[in-house]
């Protein structure tokens, strides 16, 4: 969870000053559908709000925004679509959409989607991937117990 949290805040800064994509929704989106937990909701709550402060927006709408998308993918998660390792691709355009434009209103500025959602949707699978690798191969779970 630390190295989570690290990377996370490496990617918040990397989203407000180099890039306009939004990584962060993307990260937490694929750790909510791989583990679904309520340690995402305090995330995404926490990284909204260093997302707002840094990038100058009103604070509170991003974290309130990343509650909600991650609640509908960890609702999502709990179904039989969620084996499918390629619904991130789907979800993550759909879900990034609803942010720009719900951004994009609230600062009542023009919509602009397609470039940055696409990007968003190809950058989205090699995330969920290392992620996914990341949370099988390197975290040691409670349910396995080593013999010793």
């Amino acid at each position: 969870m630390k190295t989570l949290i690290l990377i996370l805040i490496i990617i918040s800064f990397i989203q407000t000053t180099l890039m306009s994509l939004n990584l962060v929704l993307i990260a937490l989106i694929a750790r909510s559908l791989i583990r679904p937990e309520k340690n995402d909701l305090i995330l995404s709550f926490g990284f909204g709000l260093l997302i707002s402060h840094l990038s100058l927006a009103p604070l509170g709408f991003q974290s309130l925004m990343y509650l909600i998308l991650v609640q509908i993918t960890q609702s999502l998660s709990r179904s039989r679509l969620s084996a499918n390792p390629l619904l991130i691709i789907p979800l993550v355009l759909i879900l990034s959409s609803v942010d720009i434009i719900a951004t994009s209103l609230l600062a009542r500025q023009s919509i602009g989607l397609m470039p940055q959602i696409l990007i968003e949707g190809l950058i989205s699978l090699p995330i969920f991937y290392s992620l996914r690798l990341w949370e099988e191969r390197f975290l040691i779970r409670k349910e396995i117990k080593l013999r010793v």
